[in-house]
């Protein structure tokens, strides 16, 4: 959320922030945003008028009392303002609600790095690693390669669950043991602390991490219950210091989180969506950062250098994306993604998303920093390490052999109990 004082003084720039997100309708909110602040400092100031004006009056009444005047017209005057101040403050309370309203929908200031363009086919690739390899034979999609692998069974996810939802056994399971262990394992080596975190949280704790508005079709609520299931461990991780003030010299916080993700959108439909790439429930290593506003770009470019590192060991080909003003998440104000090479669909696909978003949900979840008793909200930003669910498939895509089996990536090995393959004996020659 941004703050009241910075768009009454930066107007012009929030505007054309917006239209560079190709959003100009919200354009006009921040006319209504500084209309509805003048109004209601012309209420506070009428409602600070009554209440002096009802301190004179308990005056005037004690010195009408000593003097023997007449008590009526004064005691009249000050029964009314009771009233009065009332329905002040319920105007301010309505005012504040539409305030409210606009301010957690304006997305966050764009950085003036950030690339304009109105969607995601404007992006800027900015940095490659790895060659896309020659593959002469025809890949097997994921999901008819793991179900005659005997490693999945997809039929009864969905019977007990619904889409979206999956059995992974043998080496499958491994294998997405393997990717969060390692990622845990890389991101420790990387100065981070390793939290368990609550996994459901209420609404005004995920109001503050999230656009919830934007949110509610794609995160699943808790029937009866102030209660929400996180969609990926970043919701929990920056809501940790809610309502508290750091000391500067703690600064910057590192934490990660290993955890199960639960989302509702599933994406397209499909042979290749209908398996591991979109789930509704699905694992994640999640990175976050609270940091000096000071030094929130360099944070930026340290956390997405560590993910490139993570996928180079994997030795997976991936494609840098800075994204563009029009794709950008309302809370970001930079944001990379990998996108990492899948052969069989002979395209880029998105693994891993790292995003600034300066004090925009510092603001919202009310955590500061505090030096020489000056306090200051802190810079907030996240990273995937690894969602295991989308590194599967780009590992039985990439790492499939010919007769039907699946390298294991050298780093992931001794996760999997020193196995160097997955093999079948329907595939087996």
């Amino acid at each position: 959320m941004l703050d009241l004082r910075s768009i009454r003084e930066d107007q012009s720039r929030i505007k054309k922030d917006l239209e560079k997100r190709d959003q100009k309708d919200k354009i006009k909110w921040i006319d209504e945003i500084i209309k509805l602040d003048k109004e209601s400092k012309n209420l506070k100031k009428q409602a600070e008028d009554l209440r002096h004006k009802r301190n004179n009056l308990s005056l005037e009444i004690n010195n009408a009392k000593k003097e023997k005047r007449d008590l009526k017209p004064i005691l009249e005057e000050a029964k009314s303002i009771p009233n009065k101040i009332k329905q002040i403050e319920e105007k301010q309370e309505s005012i504040s609600k539409k305030l409210d309203y606009y301010l957690i929908r304006i997305p966050n200031y764009l950085d003036k790095t950030v690339p304009t363009g109105k969607d995601a086919s404007e992006n800027k690739v900015i940095r490659k690693f790895g060659k896309v390899p020659k593959i002469s034979f025809e890949l097997k999609n994921h999901v008819e390669l793991i179900e005659h692998l005997g490693l999945a069974d997809f039929d009864a996810g969905r019977k007990v669950s619904g889409q979206g939802f999956n059995y992974l056994l043998d080496d499958m399971a491994l294998l997405d043991h393997a990717l969060q262990r390692y990622g845990v394992d890389f991101v420790l080596k990387n100065g981070f602390t390793l939290v368990v975190p609550p996994l459901m949280l209420n609404k005004d704790t995920l109001s503050g991490a999230v656009d919830l508005s934007a949110f509610e079709e794609v995160i699943y609520k808790v029937e009866n219950e102030d209660l929400y299931l996180v969609g990926t461990a970043e919701h929990s991780l920056v809501s940790m210091f809610k309502d508290k003030i750091l000391k500067k010299e703690d600064l910057p916080i590192k934490v990660t989180a290993l955890t199960p993700c639960f989302r509702k959108e599933i994406g397209g439909h499909g042979v290749d969506t209908k398996g591991l790439f979109r789930m509704h429930q699905f694992n994640k290593v999640e990175q976050v950062v609270y940091c000096h506003p000071n030094d929130s770009s360099k944070v930026l470019e340290l956390m997405q250098s560590i993910t490139e590192k993570f996928f180079k060991s994997l030795k997976i080909p991936f494609r840098v994306i800075e994204i563009c003003s029009g794709d950008l998440g309302g809370k970001f104000s930079k944001q990379y993604d990998i996108e990492a090479w899948f052969p069989r669909q002979n395209e880029y696909k998105e693994v891993t998303s790292c995003g600034n978003c300066t004090d925009y949900q510092a603001r919202r979840l009310n955590i500061k920093f505090e030096y020489k008793g000056e306090k200051e909200h802190v810079h907030i930003l996240n990273n995937t390490m690894v969602a295991t669910s989308r590194a599967m498939v780009a590992i039985l895509e990439n790492y499939q052999q010919k007769d039907g089996s699946i390298k294991i990536p050298t780093v992931l090995q001794k996760y999997m109990y020193g196995k160097k393959k997955i093999i079948s004996k329907k595939y087996s020659q």
